[in-house]
């Protein structure tokens, strides 16, 4: 069971995956952003700090995958720190990172871990399936056999 902390904490991460990257209301970052806040690590994307960086990112999927919405798979606490499994579901309608349109359904998972203080998320690291999510969306091939 979390510690009250933990659950406020779980609730920020909760919050920013539902209005955030679902719901695309991009100002809840300047709530639950730190300014300075440092992302580490991202499949390979760049991103810049703070709350522009973090709607920067969030407007480059959307604009790719209009119809995009993320689901928690699990989420657990420890101190300050938020661990969350989650998975990205979208169709590719759009340019991503030079992928051209595809119009094909995909479903890209990632793991993250954010510590939380005071309210805001102040630093964050994370890694998502980009291999898997260019195969989906046909920019590379796909192991023969179509195994991992």
């Amino acid at each position: 069971m979390p510690t009250p902390e933990e659950q406020r904490n779980l609730d920020i991460i909760k919050r920013w995956n539902d209005e955030g990257w679902s719901g695309k209301h991009y100002d809840v970052a300047y709530e639950l952003i730190s300014p300075n806040m440092i992302v580490h690590g991202a499949g390979g994307q760049q991103v810049n700090m703070g709350p522009d960086g973090l709607i920067e990112l969030i407007k480059t999927w959307h604009a790719a995958f209009p119809d995009g919405y993320m689901t928690i798979e699990d989420h657990w606490a420890d101190g300050d720190i938020v661990v969350i499994r989650n998975t990205w579901h979208g169709t590719h309608t759009g340019d991503f990172y030079g992928v051209p349109p595809s119009g094909k359904k995909v479903e890209i998972p990632s793991i993250g871990l954010d510590r939380v203080r005071d309210g805001k998320v102040v630093e964050g690291w994370g890694e998502l399936d980009m291999l898997g999510a260019m195969q989906q969306m046909g920019a590379m091939p796909s192991p023969a056999g179509g195994g991992a």
